[in-house]
């Protein structure tokens, strides 16, 4: 068998394994199902059969994940390889579901914005700021730190 399409079939086995703990499980299974449809004779039935024999063992580890992951990815190697020894014109679109599985997913990244609106009376903190307000002020004042601090210790808040 060619050495690349070996390669291809590692690759893909451990991608596979992967993309099972992952958001966005559900359609890289239909991916992957739809591949096999289009150039294999493997039925589509025992395909999630299999997959989901996968997924149950990695869920249920007896110790590490670590060791049923590894032992997947062999038996999805070994399967793989099996099916690009028999179907070498899938492996463009196996390379290409392989490539797609190893790019951050949106979801696996996040943004977040804050927005805050604040009335009278209200102020928003960050690091190392004081502000002050006292009866006989008008309202807040910058003042520096020295200043600050000697006003938190007078009585005459």
């Amino acid at each position: 068998m060619d050495p690349a399409l070996v390669s291809l079939a590692a690759a893909a086995g451990t991608a596979l394994v992967q993309a099972m703990t992952r958001d966005g499980w559900e359609a890289a299974k239909a991916r992957f199902a739809s591949i096999f449809s289009r150039h294999g004779e493997v039925d589509e039935a025992d395909l999630e059969r299999e997959l989901g024999a996968t997924e149950q063992r990695l869920r249920s580890p007896a110790g590490s994940l670590e060791p049923a992951a590894d032992e997947e990815r062999q038996r999805w190697a070994a399967f793989l390889a099996a099916f690009l020894a028999q179907h070498g014109e899938a492996a463009p679109e196996l390379r290409g579901f392989v490539h797609d599985l190893r790019q951050p997913a949106p979801q696996d990244t996040t943004t977040v914005v804050q927005q805050i609106t604040a009335g009278r009376d209200a102020y928003t903190a960050g690091r190392d700021q004081c502000v002050l307000r006292t009866l006989r002020d008008n309202g807040p004042s910058r003042v520096d730190d020295e200043e600050c601090l000697r006003r938190l210790d007078d009585d005459d808040l």
